[in-house]
């Protein structure tokens, strides 16, 4: 059984995750990166960021998210450490690879203050931070307390495991796609498109490539179904309940904002004209749809099929 020190570093590992992913996020809506020119200090002659109101290009939105992102680092190697013997191959080696992609995505990351970083390897950033994401939070639920134990012959609910892997990967692929459509506004600024969110349902003049934009919306269409499935599911066979339904109401509240900023309409502006609290939500709510995903697929792993009579 593992012990109570590593469930809570895991668990820690998972929430700092998290909240890195979604403080990236709001790093990108708010165009915070550049804010902080230096790495990993703030400026070349100061550590910290210097205080200012509002969230656009705010310095302490991207120093915090580089503290957390270190912190993150940290524990996951703890948690990989100290799951090196347990009998799960989930615990065993998920927490490293979580490792070596947050890594990844930290280097990227880091060179994206300092120099250009081409597309691809913008991509390969945001894919390593939410891969890692994934498999943090599929660690900590197969270590969470009633959690099954791990049994290569065991029976599972894989109908539930491939819905919600199925979802994560569609949406993986739309936020990649997200960063690929992206145009630049009239400033000279990338469009928010760029940033961890989800379509708008339209073909925008600010963005490029329309049939990737139309892709993007089909994406996400059959993500919805996907996600509607995992809550049927989920709700049948009394596994992952709670985080299947916390990635319904996100979605909800995901496509609530979508429709407000489209009512709203866009503008060739920063962050495309739309308002920077409302910009930051929606990023923000996808993160946290994919991490409820997540947290079914781990839960779904570690939890075993009624035998029928």
């Amino acid at each position: 059984m593992p012990s109570t020190r590593h469930r809570r570093v895991t668990r820690w590992a998972n929430i700092f995750i998290v909240v890195t992913v979604a403080l990236g996020g709001m790093v990108c809506a708010t165009d915070s990166s550049s804010a902080c020119p230096a790495w990993p200090v703030c400026y070349a002659n100061q550590v910290g960021p210097v205080i200012q109101a509002g969230w656009l290009e705010n310095p302490v939105i991207e120093f915090v998210h580089r503290a957390i992102s270190f912190a993150a680092l940290v524990l996951l190697g703890v948690s990989g450490w100290m799951g090196r013997r347990h009998a799960d191959p989930r615990v065993r080696i998920l927490p490293w690879v979580a490792l070596l992609c947050a890594i990844g995505s930290a280097v990227f990351g880091m060179m994206i203050i300092l120099f250009t970083l081409p597309l691809g390897l913008s991509l390969l950033d945001l894919a390593f931070a939410l891969i890692a994401m994934v498999l943090i939070a599929v660690t900590d639920a197969a270590l969470r307390p009633g959690a099954a134990r791990f049994a290569p012959s065991r029976p599972r609910p894989l109908l539930l495991s491939r819905l919600a892997a199925g979802a994560l990967g569609v949406l993986i692929v739309m936020h990649l796609l997200g960063s690929i459509v992206a145009g630049t506004t009239a400033d000279g600024v990338a469009s928010f498109t760029r940033c961890l969110s989800w379509p708008l349902w339209e073909v925008h003049d600010i963005d490029r490539f329309p049939a990737l934009q139309v892709l993007r919306i089909a994406l996400a269409v059959t993500a919805i179904v996907l996600i509607v499935l995992v809550v049927l599911v989920a709700q049948r066979r009394g596994v992952g309940r709670l985080p299947a339904g916390l990635a319904a109401g996100l979605l909800v509240l995901e496509l609530a904002l979508g429709i407000l900023i489209t009512n709203a309409g866009l503008a060739p502006t920063q962050t495309n004209g739309i308002d920077a609290t409302i910009a930051v939500t929606y990023s923000a709510v996808a993160v946290g749809i994919m991490w409820a995903l997540a947290w079914v697929l781990g839960e779904s792993l570690g939890a075993a099929r009624p035998q029928s009579r």
